[in-house]
């Protein structure tokens, strides 16, 4: 066995297949509505959103507006501090894919 003392980061662990690669906010969003049973039409209601804003962000392909976040935060009282902390890494994951493959 190699000897190393290399720190593991996520990207090596993403190499050695052991975690995924990192999802966005919206994703998150959708896993804390699943833990409170809730559905995006219940989102959007409490939240006094269109259906579209809440299905837009939990499938990626809106981000996570001011607005918005100051809804969740007012009615679910939801950490949206680490909903914007994972949307930054998951899109600096997303840059450094890119430049990964534009340089091979």
């Amino acid at each position: 066995m190699k000897n190393t003392t290399e720190l593991l980061t996520s990207d090596n662990l993403r190499e050695m297949g052991l975690i995924g690669a990192p999802k966005g906010a919206g994703a998150h969003f959708k896993r804390f509505l699943q833990r409170k049973n809730l559905t995006a039409a219940d989102a959007a209601r409490d939240l006094n959103v269109a259906k579209s804003t809440i299905t837009r962000f939990i499938n990626g392909e809106s981000e996570l507006s001011i607005d918005l976040a100051t809804k969740i935060k007012r009615v679910y009282n939801a950490p949206v501090d680490v909903f914007f902390r994972i949307d930054a890494q998951y899109k600096a994951y997303v840059v450094s894919q890119n430049i990964s493959k534009s340089v091979a």
